[in-house]
């Protein structure tokens, strides 16, 4: 990448909005821990998934494309290896989130609460175990988002083949217990939250919420790279729309999950499955459901089913703008409901995660961005990929 190039990416004038958007963040956030201090954590939780979760579907990505041998996404692989630095990022501000707030987020987590609960349940949300598990997660995914970005770097360094066949072991590696701890992470974080509740579809669903919400982000970056004149000769229309029927699988993948995990509950109407929908059908909350599919399938799925909307950058950064507000959206739909008894609230915490994350995910990106060349010039597959068309 050339200098000029570089800096387009990295200029001052570039990263001082992200800089007051966290700092507006953070005050918000002390605002609101004082307003209303019980839905901090929340907020924290509900900001630190988010960003967790764009970082393991770059993760995803990465190693799909890598353990397939695909060549299409090779020229602009740096900027979903870029998105894996988010992954310690939000996974500290989760467990910052978990340690700080488990009395008012996991009655799972209190001697009280955990009377109620088989012994098994009993046993797994012990608080040691529980943590330690925590702390696990975020240890594991982190080490491979640093493995990748590091055989990638050290391959434009001695342009060897053999990192070519590293990445792919470690992406394998990756796809299984990457996988389980996805799975054991949403049981943890997220259902945990209503232990008496249980979905064995559960972890699938949210991985299908992750990575959908990746897709999406990757999908915003390039654009604004292309529009900034970066990776312009690197990313053509047919990587676009590639992206967005990738995404536009994926968004009815997501659905099919929803639609499982919801109608076999309905169709079951065991009281402990049901209360979690009872819950989210009732009052003020009943919008907000219906209105989850129609941000994370509906609008996704009608208009980049046709070819013309894919090759569109303008077209698919907007449909990627819903499916991001819809992942936040399904995210509130897990987290808030059982700590909000009188239906859903917008307030300083929430705005100020919001934007925190929307500008430290900017930050980090740029910076981790710069660390390397945007072009993976010792990669054999370059070539292929600058010369991917449908």
């Amino acid at each position: 990448m050339s200098v000029e190039t570089r800096t387009l990416v990295t200029s001052p004038s570039l990263l001082m909005p992200y800089r007051i958007l966290v700092a507006a963040g953070v005050f918000l956030l002390a605002m609101g821990a004082i307003v209303s201090p019980a839905r901090l954590w929340a907020a924290l939780l509900w900001g630190g998934l988010a960003v967790l979760g764009v970082g393991v579907a770059a993760l995803y990505f990465l190693a799909i494309h890598a353990v397939t041998g695909a060549a299409w996404a090779t020229s602009f692989k740096r900027v979903p290896e870029a998105m894996t630095s988010l992954v310690p990022v939000g996974g500290l501000v989760t467990l910052v989130a978990i340690a700080l707030g488990a009395a008012k987020l996991y009655p799972a987590l209190s001697e009280q609460g955990a009377e109620s609960l088989p012994v098994f349940k009993q046993m797994w949300y012990s608080s040691a175990f529980y943590f330690s598990r925590s702390v696990a997660y975020v240890g594991v995914l982190s080490a491979f988002a640093w493995g990748f970005r590091r055989i990638s770097r050290r391959q434009d360094e001695d342009r060897l083949i053999v990192r070519t066949y590293q990445g792919r072991r470690l992406s394998a590696l990756f796809l299984i217990l990457g996988s389980f701890v996805v799975v054991l992470s949403s049981f943890d974080w997220l259902m945990a939250l209503e232990p008496m509740w249980y979905s064995t579809i559960f972890g699938v669903y949210n991985f299908a919420g992750i990575f959908q919400s990746g897709l999406a982000a990757l999908l915003l970056i390039l654009v604004w790279l292309k529009r900034r004149g970066v990776l312009e000769g690197e990313v053509n229309r047919d990587h676009i729309q590639d992206i967005a029927k990738f995404m536009f699988g994926m968004s009815t993948f997501w659905m099919y999950i929803w639609y499982s995990q919801y109608v076999l509950i309905w169709y079951t109407n065991i009281p402990e499955e049901t209360v979690y929908f009872t819950l989210r059908m009732t009052g003020s909350w009943l919008p907000l459901f219906f209105l989850n599919p129609v941000l994370n399938w509906v609008v996704p799925f009608h208009i980049l089913m046709a070819r013309a909307p894919k090759r569109s950058l303008t077209i698919t950064s907007r449909v990627a703008v819903v499916v991001l507000v819809g992942r936040a959206l399904d995210l509130y739909l897990m987290i808030y409901p059982p700590l909000l008894e009188a239906g859903p609230r917008i307030g300083l915490a929430e705005v100020g995660a919001l934007l925190a994350v929307v500008g430290l995910c900017a930050l980090v990106l740029v910076r981790t961005l710069k660390g390397a060349s945007l072009v993976p010039v010792g990669d054999p597959l370059l070539e292929e990929s600058l010369h991917h068309h449908q």
